[in-house]
């Protein structure tokens, strides 16, 4: 069979096409086609399997066990949540077997655990395949905006909670890092050709589809995002501190201009303002803020009783539940999936286990792709700068809202990480895909 079909650094062309094709169809689909991501990474992982027939035909380093061993860190600390949820569920779970009848929960954290087979899969995808998924990132940007923009003509208050499958926040964080993504690939399209012209065109038009999705959304946790991002770029710049300086305060008007121009944003301050004074009060604790504030609250009061190993997250509602009849939060706060915090969720839920598996998630990604952008290809910064601002804002996005309580957010985060970091690598072997 391996003589019968085309060859490419060992693996099947067919392979690594089918590949390259699905990994550029997540940002794409990932949104509004239920249960795409994670399909896509299951099929991705299948290909990985089925790729380890060919195995001797690669070059020595680039087999599955050299690969491991030189990135090993970044598998461990996608792998981390995984593992503390399962020691959690098989420590909680021997005082209390009720939480054996509910092992689903591991389901989200084991897509992020399947990253080691996908990462040696797509390090064999030639780098201009991979680069094609700047297009599913156009594409998703574009298609969300558009979802939005019909769901909030049809929500009676203007501000749908629920998009299709997904909650907004989640929604519309994703959509907003496809957007940046787009503007990131400028650089990967030829100004001097028209097709490199148009495609110019469709990722501002993708950009600006992801900010609009930003804006109309209204949520707070991804504007935090933008400044996140922006303290990123600073650093990021190249030219003196002054000129650094002169654009970050260039910034700050323009978000003062749209703070007092816009009335859905001078809102949305507004109202977080009011419901912290009237938390502080004890008024309106079923306020947006105010269940945030009740479950972040409990989630370190449940982290102080159970600091090793949670309360595993098959016992946090009824662990919730009993907060709320001990008086300690209300009852609706006590209704609420998670704690709207991924870290404190994690600390509740797997102990510090868990915190510091969430923390390595998002730190041990960011670290690598922040070593990128100071490399001077250019499609090493290119893909470091996007795979940086994926990490931080997973990490800003997780201060509001538990990103990964939805099993397609982890897949997407898991297959976008893993494209990205193999484009990074491939690029700095400056050599064709092996």
């Amino acid at each position: 069979m391996s003589r019968s079909m085309p060859q490419h650094g060992g693996l099947p062309v067919p392979l690594l096409f089918l590949s390259a094709l699905a990994v550029s169809l997540v940002p794409a689909l990932a949104l509004w086609m239920r249960g795409s991501a994670n399909q896509l990474l299951f099929l991705l992982l299948l290909f990985a399997l089925v790729g380890t027939a060919w195995r001797g035909r690669l070059a020595p380093r680039d087999r599955f066990v050299p690969v491991v061993r030189r990135y090993w860190p970044v598998w461990a600390a996608l792998a981390a949540q995984f593992l503390a949820a399962c020691v959690s569920t098989v420590v909680v779970g021997l005082r209390d077997a009720r939480v054996f009848d509910d092992p689903s929960v591991l389901d989200t954290p084991l897509r992020m655990a399947l990253f080691g087979p996908l990462l040696w899969l797509l390090l064999n995808v030639p780098s201009r395949w991979l680069r094609q998924i700047q297009w599913g990132c156009v594409a998703g940007a574009l298609i969300g905006a558009g979802i939005l923009h019909y769901q909030i003509g049809l929500s009676p208050e203007g501000r749908p909670a629920q998009i299709l499958f997904s909650n907004l926040l989640p929604f519309s964080n994703i959509t907003l890092l496809l957007g940046l993504f787009s503007l990131l690939t400028l650089g990967w399209s030829d100004r001097a050709t028209v097709r490199g012209r148009i495609g110019i065109a469709l990722k501002l038009l993708g950009g600006a589809a992801g900010l609009y999705v930003a804006y109309a959304s209204g949520t707070r946790g991804g504007w935090l995002a933008l400044g996140a991002f922006a303290l990123v770029f600073f650093f990021l710049m190249s030219g003196s501190v002054w000129r650094k300086l002169l654009a970050m305060a260039a910034l700050a008007c323009a978000v003062l201009a749209v703070y007092h121009a816009s009335d859905l944003v001078n809102q949305r301050v507004d109202e977080a303002y009011t419901e912290i004074q009237e938390y502080r009060k004890g008024q309106a604790l079923d306020s947006s803020v105010g269940n945030r504030l009740q479950l972040w609250s409990a989630a370190l009061e449940v982290f102080e009783a159970h600091p090793l190993v949670g309360v595993s997250r098959q016992d946090y509602r009824r662990t919730m539940r009993e907060a709320a009849r001990q008086g300690l939060i209300t009852k609706h706060a006590a209704e609420f999936r998670h704690s709207h915090n991924e870290f404190l969720f994690n600390l509740a839920t797997l102990g510090i286990l868990g915190g510091l598996a969430i923390a390595a998630a998002w730190l041990v990604p960011a670290f690598f792709f922040a070593r990128a952008t100071r490399r001077g290809g250019r499609d090493e910064r290119i893909a470091g700068t996007m795979g940086l601002l994926l990490a931080i804002g997973f990490l800003v996005f997780g201060m509001t809202e538990v990103m990964f309580a939805m099993s397609m957010v982890a897949a997407f985060y898991t297959l976008m990480i893993a494209a990205l970091m193999a484009i990074v690598i491939r690029a700095g072997r400056h050599e064709p895909a092996a």
